[in-house]
């Protein structure tokens, strides 16, 4: 049995047809049934039923699919990874991160991670921290940079820093003249939050709850430089991450203790190993992303 007699069995039931599979294999259709009958021959029955308006699957078919197609992803992947081990050389690593961090934590990343190894490809997905946990899971990225609302079973993680949280108000806001306020000040206050699903809008609530403030929310958005916007427009106030801090705009006040904060960690599906290129990113990920 080859690999390729797998892929044109799995082209044929997936396009229904010998031509059709052909086409997408780019090689003779000939050719192609040759494999496939070879194939069947080896399994000892028919795996497709051959018509004029096509083909379809036997039950014996139907069986072969779902672990033929398991085991060519295994060996591909296998492949892949071994090319990767061979000095990573080549191959690519799926990273997610939240809107409310990948403007800052990214380019830096990003940067060294291309020039440490520049034959690898970084694809990025940015997701709320709750929806990068079920990528994880799901296997549909690798790494992960999320808040606390990302840490959940089936996964492992390791923290990356803590940030504190700031008070953005309107600029002519009176709270604007102080340069340091308790939460209590929020109650009554137009206040400004990431919609629900968001992992920052839980930090936040939470962070108002321990402080005994019913939040009276007026906008909900679902980026940080939205709701920091509205905060500059004087549309209400919002709690923000330090490090979106914009250089014009609203005006930010600390927050008196104890601090609320948010801890950002990086995150994977466990038990399952890491990729030699996914090994490569979250180790140069401890060095440009840790800080106090």
């Amino acid at each position: 049995m080859e690999l390729q007699q797998i892929r044109y069995f799995l082209a044929v039931a997936e396009t229904g047809g010998f031509t059709a599979a052909a086409r997408r294999c780019r090689v003779s259709q000939p050719a192609l049934s040759v494999q496939v009958a070879k194939l069947e021959g080896e399994l000892g029955g028919p795996l497709l039923e051959r018509g004029r308006r096509g083909a379809r699957l036997t039950r014996r078919g139907e069986l072969f699919r779902p672990r033929a197609a398991e085991a060519l992803r295994q060996v591909e992947a296998a492949i892949t990874e071994a090319g990767e081990l061979a000095g990573l050389r080549r191959g690519s690593v799926a990273l997610g991160c939240m809107p409310t961090t990948g403007a800052v934590l990214l380019p830096p990343l990003l940067k060294a991670f291309g020039r440490a190894h520049p034959g690898l490809k970084l694809e990025l997905r940015e997701e709320s921290s709750p929806v990068l946990a079920g990528l994880l899971r799901g296997g549909e990225v690798e790494l992960a940079i999320v808040d606390q609302a990302g840490l959940q079973a089936g996964l492992g993680w390791e923290p990356l820093f803590s940030e504190p949280l700031l008070l953005a108000v309107p600029p002519r806001h009176p709270l604007a003249r102080r340069r340091r306020v308790p939460l209590g000040v929020l109650a009554g206050e137009p206040l400004i939050l990431m919609k629900p699903g968001h992992g920052f809008r839980g930090i936040v609530l939470e962070a108002l709850e321990k402080a005994g403030v019913r939040p009276r929310v007026v906008h909900e958005s679902g980026g940080i430089d939205t709701v920091q916007a509205l905060v500059g427009a004087g549309l209400g106030l919002a709690l923000v991450p330090a490090m979106v801090r914009l250089p014009r705009g609203p005006a930010y006040l600390d927050l008196a203790d104890p601090r609320p904060s948010r801890t950002l960690y990086l995150a994977w599906r466990a038990p399952a190993p890491l990729s030699a290129a996914a090994e490569a990113l979250r180790a140069l990920a401890r060095g440009v992303l840790r800080r106090p």
